[in-house]
């Protein structure tokens, strides 16, 4: 059976697609655990005639052209029809301007999916802004040693009690591939900004089992001017996320801790602080969902946004952290480097 379906949906690429597909080569995989999918959406500007026909590897890039423009969610649903058909075990995306991390965890990640049956894997991203030069890491989840090992509808539980949804972006996720009741991303314009968390949350009640964590990223994730998050309006993004962790609540009958939710949310939105326009208009922004917060359900508790934001800048924590006596972790790999021996402890689930 195939292993790893690497799949490159993309419209119009230019020249990040091929350095997004020819930086597979060296993030650390044997070149007979990986297959290169391109799946084009009618591109008119030559990028796809300019892909080599393989990477260093000599792995092959396989191309599949769209007979009409599906629009972008349904060709990352297209590209998944193509690794279900090609009977892949796993799937990982990776979009036009994003890269694999040279020697990075993706080999490690994989090996503990098949050691642990995991359903799904996932690691922290290295975020670069392209206009700034700027470089952090988005953890996502925080975990103690190298690797651990959780329940599916435990961490779900836990996510939507604090208010905060992990699974994206989805290129830093790695799915195990089901026949039955596969992943597909609704396509709702209404609901397209976070499709990828709702569809991923979906997906997981309806294939509950193992998530494999990782502590390091493989994924480089490029910020650069008219990427479709970069264009969306942050009060939309704002209200829209917390819509979507509303519906996850009421699919997984988990009450959100709306008093987190609500610092998770400041805190989120804080961010913008470093980054768009001016500083006097980011202000009036914070000022903006401060005050509606804070007469939202939960209110502010300041408490929350004090202890996230210490978490933050002195341990480098995601607002999600899995001490090292959680009674979510089911395994966890003590393990500093990639090249040192596994230690594994149980923990009694």
């Amino acid at each position: 059976m195939k292993e790893l379906a690497v799949l490159f949906p993309c419209y119009n690429g230019g020249a990040r697609l091929r350095h997004s597909v020819e930086s597979c080569a060296a993030a650390g995989l044997a070149p007979e655990r990986y297959s290169l999918i391109v799946i084009d959406n009618c591109s008119t500007d030559g990028s796809i005639e300019v892909l080599p026909p393989a990477d260093s590897n000599g792995v092959p890039v396989q191309v599949y052209r769209n007979e009409r423009n599906l629009g972008r969610v349904a060709n990352w649903n297209r590209a998944l029809e193509i690794a279900e058909r090609e009977g892949y075990q796993f799937a990982a995306f990776l979009f036009v301007g994003d890269t694999w991390a040279p020697g990075s965890s993706i080999q490690d990640l994989l090996n503990l999916m098949h050691q642990s049956d995991a359903v799904l894997g996932m690691a922290p991203l290295r975020i670069v802004e392209e206009d700034s030069r700027r470089e952090r890491d988005g953890a996502r989840i925080s975990i103690p040693g190298y690797s651990a090992l959780v329940n599916s509808a435990n961490l779900l539980e836990h996510v939507v009690r604090i208010g905060r949804l992990p699974f994206a972006p989805i290129q830093a996720n790695i799915y195990r591939i089901f026949n039955d009741r596969p992943l597909r991303f609704e396509h709702d314009p209404e609901r397209a900004l976070n499709t990828d968390i709702e569809s991923t949350v979906s997906w997981l009640r309806s294939h509950p089992g193992r998530i494999a964590l990782m502590a390091a990223p493989f994924l480089v994730w490029s910020g650069y001017s008219g990427r479709f998050l970069s264009t969306q309006d942050p009060w939309y993004v704002l209200l829209e996320t917390r819509a979507s962790l509303q519906r996850a609540s009421e699919a997984t009958g988990v009450q959100v801790d709306w008093a987190s939710a609500n610092a998770v949310s400041l805190l989120t939105s804080a961010r913008e602080l470093s980054s768009g326009e001016g500083w006097a208009k980011r202000c009036v922004f914070l000022y903006k969902v401060a005050r509606y917060l804070r007469s939202a359900p939960g209110g502010l508790a300041f408490g929350k946004f004090l202890r996230f934001t210490f978490n933050k800048l002195m341990h480098n924590q995601s607002y999600l952290s899995l001490s090292e006596d959680s009674a979510l972790l089911l395994e966890r790999e003590r393990r500093s480097s990639p090249g040192r021996a596994a230690v594994l402890t149980r923990y009694g689930l």
